[in-house]
C-alpha cells in the first residue's frame, strides 16, 4: 500500500505561501480528525496537537493536506523542537 500511496502523493515540499490559500481547508481536516492547535513553520511544515497514541491522524492529515495544496505538506505533532518557531494557521 506504502507504494501506490507515495506514486499518488506529491513529491515537492511546499514553503507557507503555498500552504496558507488552504488553510480553512486544513483547519477543518484538523478538527475533523481529532486533532488540534494546527500551527504553520515558514517552511510548509504544519505543526499540531494530538492526544491520541501514534501518529494514524497525523499522517491522515498529511495525506489529505498534501491532496488539497498540490504538494508534500509535511505535519508533525507539537511535542518536538522543531515546533516551536510555528505560527497560527
Amino acid at each position: 500500500m506504502t507504494s501506490c500511496l507515495a506514486r499518488r502523493l506529491p513529491t515537492v515540499k511546499p514553503q507557507a505561501d503555498n500552504v496558507k490559500p488552504h488553510r480553512v481547508a486544513i483547519r477543518r481536516l484538523t478538527a475533523d480528525l481529532g486533532l488540534n492547535s494546527p500551527r504553520l513553520r515558514s517552511d510548509g511544515t504544519v505543526i499540531v496537537h494530538s492526544d491520541e497514541a501514534g501518529y494514524g491522524a497525523v499522517t491522515r492529515l498529511s495525506v489529505s493536506a498534501s491532496q488539497i495544496v498540490g504538494e508534500y505538506v509535511l505535519v508533525i505533532t507539537d511535542d518536538v523542537p522543531g515546533a516551536l518557531d510555528a505560527r497560527e494557521l
